[in-house]
């Protein structure tokens, strides 16, 4: 295993990886770490002979592909305490092929769904063998023609199957692989559309839009917005997710606020909560919640108003949708 720093730490806050990360498979995948897309005549990457796992307890991304090759390394890490995100990254893969015992709610292994959006997608398609486990999805957003009512169709859709999650990861598309997914269009009649929103569009505006569309779909059908479960030996599940809702609405915050934005609080509380052993709720009823190095009077309003709902996260969620009225807490209370 090696350390990385993912593209997108509020989404995955991950520290290692098992190499060599993802494989290219038979169509194009989404790399969560990189945010990009990976397409099937990508380089082939040659599997280490180091199997070195770290002593302590990490967060990990793992890729069920790789797993499967080497699955003594993953069972290691395992043992040691490690949490996985597993990308299922080839359906065909079952638990038993990678070595898993039946996985139930206090499992160390989450399963994650990646999904890329139309053009690059041939549709949805669901982990049949992995429906009983723990489990979401993670969407690569692109402002394609017609994004925003396919995450929306795929979110109920994600729902009705049993996904607990969904989280979304914008797309960092290179100038080829913007050119590819044009030539790939070619004769479908959507050739101008999408190269306007490939090459003339306001990308980051529309990253925004759909970012805000999920959400909000999220919201409505009652599903995390966050990965709320990769929680190491030694670490408390309650403040894993509390500081995984917090990174959220760090991000959410910066998208509203930009420069004056106070989301480096959130997330400056998020990291002390990630190392807590204790369930930071238990603090909270002892009026103790400021020991925890950055939760100042606000963050710890945001943070009670996280769990129990009412200000200042009804303001926020107000101002983040363009939504009034309402709860405005899209994050259900931990337990």
């Amino acid at each position: 295993m090696r350390r990385i720093e993912p593209a997108y730490p509020d989404l995955f806050p991950i520290t290692h990886v098992l190499r060599p990360g993802y494989l290219p498979g038979k169509k194009v995948a989404l790399d969560p770490i990189k945010l990009g897309v990976v397409w099937e005549d990508a380089p082939v990457r040659v599997l280490p002979a180091d199997s070195s796992v770290p002593r302590e307890p990490v967060r990990a991304i793992v890729f069920a592909r790789v797993v499967a090759q080497r699955t003594e390394v993953f069972t290691r890490f395992l043992e040691r305490g490690g949490s996985a995100l597993l990308v299922l990254d080839d359906l065909e893969v079952t638990p038993t092929d990678l070595g898993l015992p039946a996985l139930g709610e206090e499992s160390r292994v989450t399963m994650v769904l990646p999904i890329l959006p139309y053009p690059l997608s041939d549709g949805l398609h669901f982990p049949e063998a992995w429906r009983t486990s723990l489990w979401g999805a993670v969407f690569g957003l692109f402002p394609f023609p017609g994004a925003a009512a396919e995450v929306e169709r795929r979110v109920a859709t994600l729902k009705k199957a049993g996904a607990r999650f969904a989280v979304t990861a914008p797309l960092l598309l290179t100038p080829k692989d913007r050119h590819r997914i044009l030539d790939g269009c070619e004769g479908t009649g959507v050739e101008d559309e999408l190269e306007n929103a490939l090459f003339h569009a306001d990308v980051s505006r529309g990253l925004h839009a759909l970012e805000r569309t999920v959400g909000i779909a999220l919201h409505d059908v009652g599903m995390d917005p966050v990965v709320p479960c990769m929680v190491p030996a030694g670490q408390n599940g309650n403040a894993v997710r509390t500081a995984a809702v917090l990174r959220l609405w760090a991000r959410r915050l910066d998208q509203c606020h930009e420069e004056s934005s106070w989301g480096w609080r959130l997330r400056r509380a998020a990291t002390a909560l990630d190392r807590l052993p204790n369930d930071p709720a238990v603090l909270a009823m002892e009026d103790n919640l400021r020991i925890i190095p950055g939760f100042d009077p606000w963050v710890e309003s945001f943070t009670r108003a996280v769990w129990f709902g009412g200000e200042p996260l009804d303001s926020a969620w107000r101002l983040w949708s363009g939504i009034d009225g309402g709860s405005g807490n899209g994050e259900h209370p931990p337990g």
